[in-house]
């Protein structure tokens, strides 16, 4: 067992289960368009009024009164045998009869300066003063298109560009979504160095940039991470002002005296959703929900590991708490070499993957864990190999994770 010591140790399947199904979607909340972007739409956007408005010109040309021909006028009422000149989309003036097509006609000056339109002969195409357009040709009636309150966007659909773009044009300020989780990071540890390299027994904080970014990608809202020692009075002082929907914690997380993030759960009271997974790397993840509500999750303070706990508990949980569509299955891809070895025989493998199109089938070649702390093959993955117990050798079908969403 990968995870000694821990009790309750789920299955990698098992525990992202639990973090996808815990949370409910948080409450919904008004955003202007400018702060609504990767949010889920909590309510439909609707038209705000007819389209058109009003009738309106469906072609660049003339809008004709009676027959012709017809004097230019500028006036928002028309008079038999009079016109006035309309572009697509231009709302008509009262008691016009039909909108003469630009192309279906021709101009004519008088000495006085006005101007005259004659309507060309369909078949002749030349001008006949005794020729009109159809009786309510060119002309697009009020709520043609469609009446207020139409369909534009359904619910539920995460807020892309065009979204924003279609609710700006239809006149609206601000829409309904569901509230993104607020999510608060907290890395522990006194030996971490802030800049540099590693030194003095010291290793480079590879946390407090990564992990409020993936919480971004995810579509929550991250924010900058706090630096702490491993003390539990400390932590429990942490826990307490964080104003977040979820906090996260690195380090810490192996069961004994010096790591104190799970008495200081078991202090609060809090309930146990995770303690410890079966998977390499990242044993020593956990989820808990405090008494309050919110939820903590205890990542690894190994960067792979932490890597992990993120694509394992962080990302669905997230989706979960912002309403975010759930996942009908995993893409697959064929290895196209042995993956790296799990820790244990019942451990799932978490291993970063290169993806390539091949004779119309998705491989997957595995990275080894070089570089510093291990992280190059993760650096350089398309995506995350599920490899379950007993699996990971060349030929094998396995799913596959983005590594960041």
């Amino acid at each position: 067992m990968s995870a000694f010591g821990l009790d309750g140790v789920l299955s990698w399947a098992k525990a992202h289960h639990v973090a996808s199904t815990c949370a409910r979607p948080l409450p919904d909340t008004f955003a202007r368009l400018d702060e609504a972007a990767g949010s889920i739409l909590a309510q439909p956007i609707l038209t705000l009024s007819a389209d058109p408005a009003v009738d309106s010109a469906a072609i660049n040309g003339y809008a004709v009164c009676g027959a012709g021909p017809w004097r230019l006028a500028d006036e928002p009422t028309l008079r038999p045998g009079h016109a006035m000149r309309m572009r697509t989309g231009d709302p008509l003036p009262q008691h016009t009869d039909a909108v003469l097509a630009m192309e279906g006609s021709i101009s004519e000056q008088h000495g006085d300066g006005t101007l005259s339109v004659i309507a060309l002969d369909e078949l002749t195409q030349l001008p006949d003063e005794r020729a009109r357009p159809g009786l309510g040709s060119g002309i697009i009636r009020e709520a043609e298109v469609a009446p207020s309150g139409a369909l534009l966007v359904p619910a539920g659909r995460i807020v892309t560009p065009s979204i924003l773009a279609i609710a700006a044009a239809a006149g609206h300020d601000g829409i309904e979504i569901v509230r993104p989780p607020v999510v608060g990071v907290i890395v522990l540890g006194t030996s971490l160095l802030s800049q540099g390299q590693s030194r003095g027994g010291r290793v480079r904080d590879a946390l407090s940039n990564t992990v409020p970014s993936f919480v971004a990608a995810c579509g929550g809202r991250g924010n900058p991470a706090v630096r702490a020692p491993d003390t539990a009075e400390l932590l429990l002082h942490e826990i307490d002002d964080a104003a977040v929907d979820v906090i996260i914690t690195t380090g810490s997380t192996a069961p004994g005296p010096d790591n104190h993030v799970r008495q200081v759960l078991r202090d609060l009271g809090a309930h146990w959703l995770i303690d410890g997974v079966a998977v390499t790397p990242g044993a020593q993840m956990l989820l808990a929900k405090l008494p309050d509500g919110r939820f903590l999750v205890g990542l690894p303070g190994e960067p792979q590991s932490a890597l992990a706990g993120l694509v394992t508990l962080v990302a669905p949980l997230i989706a979960a708490l912002r309403g975010a569509p759930a996942m009908r299955g995993y893409p697959t891809a064929v290895l196209f070499a042995d993956a790296p070895a799990a820790e244990f025989a019942d451990d799932t493998r978490l291993a970063p993957i290169r993806l390539e199109l091949l004779e119309a089938a998705q491989v997957a070649y595995p990275l080894a864990d070089t570089g510093p702390a291990g992280l190059a093959g993760w650096a350089q993955a398309d995506a995350v190999a599920i490899v379950p117990p007993g699996a990971g050798f060349r030929g094998d079908v396995v799913h596959h994770l983005p590594v960041f969403p």
